[in-house]
């Protein structure tokens, strides 16, 4: 039984682990941008059509994209923008129109905004229609620094106060345009960036690690109750 406490603890501290990361590269944000309520940097303020466009280009020609995994709302993960379990088109059977995206965009749910869905793929693909492509305007805005913006209470809070529908909250495009926010300048953007990567680097290797500590707890378990 002591092993198997052991490799609960290895599980346990690999988890805590994964969730400081996330907790660390919004006290950067904090850290190189500060509050962007209060822009106490002083940096120039513009509005969401200088900072980025809606790239939303949809397609219902699921013989040429059928073979593109699909982002549904439901894979995305609050907060972190996660993208797990998706399946391609063809595999779900899609027939009704999905936006394109790819490794330049950001996919924002535009359905339940308080839930924070935002998400940076590393693959080409077809999201819901109840998402948003977001392409940064280039030599303005980063698609790191936005994407971690949108995340911000400072959007947040915007966009849950002028999102329409009460049963389901939803936030449109000209809301979304209404935004004003800070523009650090693109060097820094960039400095932003190299760092996410690097953090985002570690929790990967923080995953491969949790992913054998489980495995070797499930080992154990076998061994001892099998």
């Amino acid at each position: 039984m002591a092993k198997l406490d052991r490799a609960q603890r290895l599980i346990d501290i690999d988890r805590e682990m994964l969730a400081k990361y996330d907790e660390l590269i919004q006290s950067v944000f904090l850290e190189m941008f500060g509050d962007p309520v209060r822009n106490e940097k002083g940096w120039e303020v513009k509005s969401f059509d200088e900072m980025a466009i809606f790239d939303t280009n949809m397609t219902s020609d699921f013989e040429k994209y059928g073979d593109l995994l699909h982002v549904g709302i439901g894979n995305i993960e609050k907060d972190t923008g996660k993208i797990s379990n998706c399946k391609t088109a063809k595999e779900e059977g899609i027939t009704s129109g999905k936006y394109l995206f790819n490794e330049e965009h950001i996919i924002y749910s535009k359905i339940r905004p308080y839930l924070n869905k935002v998400a940076l793929p590393n693959f080409a693909g077809l999201c819901s229609a109840d998402a948003y492509p977001i392409k940064p305007i280039n030599n303005v805005t980063k698609r790191t620094y936005l994407a971690y913006l949108l995340r911000s209470e400072c959007f947040l809070d915007f966009i849950s106060k002028h999102s329409t529908r009460t049963n389901i909250p939803k936030a449109n495009k000209s809301q979304m345009k209404q935004f004003e926010g800070i523009v650090p300048p693109i060097d820094i953007q960039n400095q932003f960036e190299i760092i996410v990567d690097k953090i985002n680097n570690e929790k990967d290797e923080t995953k491969i690690g949790l992913k054998k500590s489980e495995e070797l707890f499930s080992s154990l378990v076998q061994g001892v109750f099998g």
